[in-house]
């Protein structure tokens, strides 16, 4: 059966950058060839003329989103319209290849690894993930490919990635390491069609380890073409003492000049400590180096230079129990510009504050160009990242790589942990002038949305559930909004799992958030009298119960899930889960906006009160009825509704609908497999969106205290998210949105006839990934908005 089909014109509502941007590539011989990769948010092309990025990965489905995860990014010196790309999200991982710069793709499966048949994995959000570059092809033979793997070793093919053959790369009488952490390759070691010999590799130093949990030699040379490697003779000693783990130096990145080889590195191990604890992400250095290898025409060591950056400001992190360097930092970043012989940039890592330098003399001596706000300037044109927003500190953190423009010498920029800095002017720094940075996120769009609403009146369009930043309430879809989930002083509450508001008046809004980074605010309820733009935090609930105090205590943590929330029809009773995971014991409500809280109480189905027991509990209100609240648990043994018609005062068990699946509603955040939907304007309708089981069309019957409904799509058809909007002309039936598989085509789908018959509302390019949360626009006809958790939120509206 072929769907019906409406064209569709999709645009983003920009949350431009505030992910992971992991690093950047271009191209060495063809100007304007510019990529980088985010961790979760996929591969962007950089649009020269506008200024702009170019998404590569919106066609990936929501069942192939690890499209979305690349973790190394190659070009082909030979072909510049060639990329390949490490793609990989347990259990799935490919090798992606473009002949037309990432227009379009084909997949090889990596090596494989055992007589299973298993293939080497990949993991574009691993831990590690902000190092150099795994996967690259060989500057003097296009068909050479190097590919590093974080578990199963070093690889090299010969044949364009058709077939693979295992390299060693092993210190002395040690097996060969099997987390690869960079490739590099020497391009003055080949030439006129004969391959490059000198390939140099970083490890995490796990298999060479001499020393208990003490990291052995972190790179190695080879300079026959990857058949043999050996240490590379001069890197630092690995730290041996203290009381931290796994100590000892990584290779972050390493950059050719000449007869020089720049390689910086890391000693991570505060934070999660394991072998694999090697890059920012993973907690904070305790030391880190920049060292200048002079090799001689046989690549052999004649000089290991000591040229680290000397800290311009007090180290951030110093252990006294640990010997050695302790510059307090790391150093990741290194790039050469080839205009400019002896010219390089670094940039330190985890530092306070992370701060960029710049050489001209080879790396003797260094400048630092940007540091915080003190040094340099940072034009934060996107709203949110602005320091007002921040504690009035510069939000630049995880800078892990930087690159200058080997065609122009003042376009340089970095990445972070909130998207992408660029300067146009970098050789002011020559003058001794000022060289400013400004944000270069303009397309880039790889926030994770939890959840999304659409309120049925006032200036606000969109309320938006973002994870680390919070959320946003947008009156105008196709700008940045400010900084709208913050306090009185602009300090941002941060990641919250839902909203909710009453359809009767949506200028009152209450969200559970978490306390930011810097403790300027803390976890609780907050609640805004004027859709979004002013928040005030109610009072907690204390001394209901010991579990309720402690979550109390600990919700007031930075970055502590406070829980989930909902408000009644009127506005008047507001009820919150506390703290992670969301149990029924936890569950409190007030009143009078937190005056008073008191404990609610869940029956189960024989009239027992569940007061211990770990029951999961996720709570609605009826949109119409303000006596109404619903209670979503496992559904085991049927045993997945509640109803509350107090307030949520008290809960009931009530029978699941017969048939209904036994799974567990009250998932939140990343376990919110099920989206729910109470529909607004009846009393009783519940939708709910069951991935495999289809969607469901339930009521509450209050006559006679029960659920009714059934599934009223295909039993073949797959439904993940549900949203729902204005009726077609001259209906009373809601419009319906989903994501999911409808008589075997994936796609997004809009119904008039509550599920029965489905339009397809997109095409085969515009797919967009991880699908979190949709809903239609009570307002406008057709409009559907899409919360993704790779590439923003995007809307979409009927070609007209």
């Amino acid at each position: 059966m072929v769907n019906a089909r409406e064209k569709y014109v999709y645009k983003s509502i920009p949350v431009p950058g505030g992910g992971f941007v992991t690093g950047f590539v271009f191209h060495p011989t063809v100007q304007n060839i510019l990529y980088c990769r985010t961790d979760i948010g996929g591969s962007y092309r950089y649009d020269f003329e506008n200024d702009s990025w170019i998404s590569l990965v919106d066609h990936a489905t929501d069942a192939d989103v690890w499209e979305t995860y690349p973790l190394s990014i190659a070009l082909d010196k030979q072909n510049p319209s060639y990329i390949y790309q490490m793609e990989g999200l347990y259990p799935n991982h490919k090798i992606a290849f473009s002949e037309d710069y990432g227009d379009s793709w084909v997949y090889f499966d990596p090596p494989v690894i055992d007589e299973k048949g298993n293939t080497a994995t990949m993991h574009g959000n691993a831990q590690g993930r902000s190092t150099g570059e795994r996967l690259v092809v060989d500057p003097n033979d296009s068909n050479i490919l190097y590919m590093g793997t974080m578990e199963d070793g070093l690889w090299k093919t010969t044949d364009r990635c058709k077939t693979w053959t295992k390299l060693q790369v092993a210190y002395p009488g040690k097996e060969s390491e099997k987390n690869i952490a960079f490739v590099e390759i020497d391009p003055s070691s080949g030439g006129n069609g004969s391959a490059s010999k000198r390939i140099i590799v970083a490890t995490n130093g796990q298999m060479g380890s001499l020393v208990e949990n003490v990291r052995g030699q972190s790179v190695y040379i080879s300079n026959d073409g990857g058949e043999t490697f050996k240490p590379l003779k001069g890197e630092p000693t690995p730290v041996i003492g203290g009381s931290k783990d796994y100590p000892g130096y990584v290779g972050q990145h390493a950059n050719f000049l000449g007869k020089y080889l720049y390689i910086s590195y890391a000693a991570y191990n505060i934070g999660w400590s394991n072998w694999n604890s090697y890059g920012c992400d993973t907690g904070k250095c305790y030391d880190g180096a920049l060292y200048r290898f002079e090799l001689n025409s046989n690549g052999e060591v004649v000089e290991a230079l000591d040229i680290t950056p000397q800290n311009i400001i007090e180290p951030n992190f110093c252990d006294p129990e640990v010997p050695g360097r302790r510059v307090g930092h790391g150093i990741s970043g290194i790039c050469a510009d080839p205009q400019l012989p002896g010219t390089l940039i670094c940039s330190t890592i985890t530092a306070a504050p992370d701060t960029i330098y710049r050489s001209t003399d080879y790396g003797l001596t260094w400048k630092p160009i940007m540091a915080g706000l003190e040094i340099g300037k940072i034009d934060f044109n996107v709203p949110y990242q602005r320091p007002e927003h921040n504690g009035n500190l510069s939000l630049i953190h995880w800078m892990a790589d930087l690159k200058i423009n080997p065609f122009n010498s003042d376009m340089a920029l970095f990445n972070t942990g909130a998207g992408i800095f660029m300067t146009k002017d970098l050789t002011k720094a020559d003058k001794d002038e000022v060289v400013t940075w400004a944000c270069c996120d303009k397309g880039v769009e790889e926030t994770v949305h939890l959840n999304i609403y659409c309120p049925p009146t006032g200036d606000v369009k969109l309320v938006d559930i973002i994870g680390d930043y919070g959320g946003f309430a947008f009156t105008d879809l196709d700008k940045p909004a400010e900084n709208t989930f913050a306090n009185h002083n602009k300090d941002r509450w941060i990641t919250a799992m839902n909203a909710d508001y009453p359809d009767s008046n949506p200028n009152v809004i209450v969200v559970a958030p978490r306390g930011n980074w810097l403790g300027k605010t803390k976890g609780g309820i907050i609640v805004s009298f004027d859709q979004g733009h002013t928040w005030e935090q109610l009072s907690d609930p204390v001394g209901l119960t010991e579990d309720i105090d402690e979550l109390v205590k600990y919700i007031k943590v930075p970055n502590v899930t406070a829980g989930w929330t909902a408000i009644s029809a009127d506005g008047e009773a507001i009820l919150w889960s506390l703290g992670l995971p969301i149990y029924a014991s936890r569950l409190v409500y007030t009143r009078d906006l937190g005056k008073k809280w008191a404990k609610s109480e869940i029956y189960d189905a024989y009239g027992k009160l569940l007061s211990g027991e770990n029951v999961p509990f996720k709570v609605m209100s009826d949109r119409v009825n303000p006596n109404v609240f619903y209670g979503f648990s496992d559904n085991k043994a049927g045993a997945g509704f509640y109803v509350s018609t107090d307030k949520g005062e008290t809960f009931h068990q009530i029978k699941a609908p017969e048939g209904f699946p036994e799974v567990n509603l009250a998932g939140i955040d990343s376990e919110q497999a099920y989206e729910i939907r109470v529909e607004s304007n009846k009393e009783g309708v519940i939708w709910l969106a069951m991935q495999e089981h289809g969607l469901w069309r339930i009521t509450y019957n209050p006559s006679n205290n029960s659920f009714e409904g059934s599934r009223v799509s295909k039993a073949e058809d797959f439904i993940k998210r549900i949203g729902l909007g204005k009726p077609a002309e001259g209906s009373e039936i809601k419009t319906l949105f989903t994501s999911g598989t409808i008589n075997g085509e994936y796609g997004f789908y809009r119904s008039h006839d509550g599920g029965v018959n489905w339009i397809r509302i997109n095409d085969d390019k515009h797919q967009y990934g991880d699908i979190r949360s949709i809903t239609g626009d009570p307002r406008i006809f057709g409009r559907i908005y899409v919360a993704t958790g790779t590439r923003g939120i995007v809307y979409g509206d009927i070609v007209k």
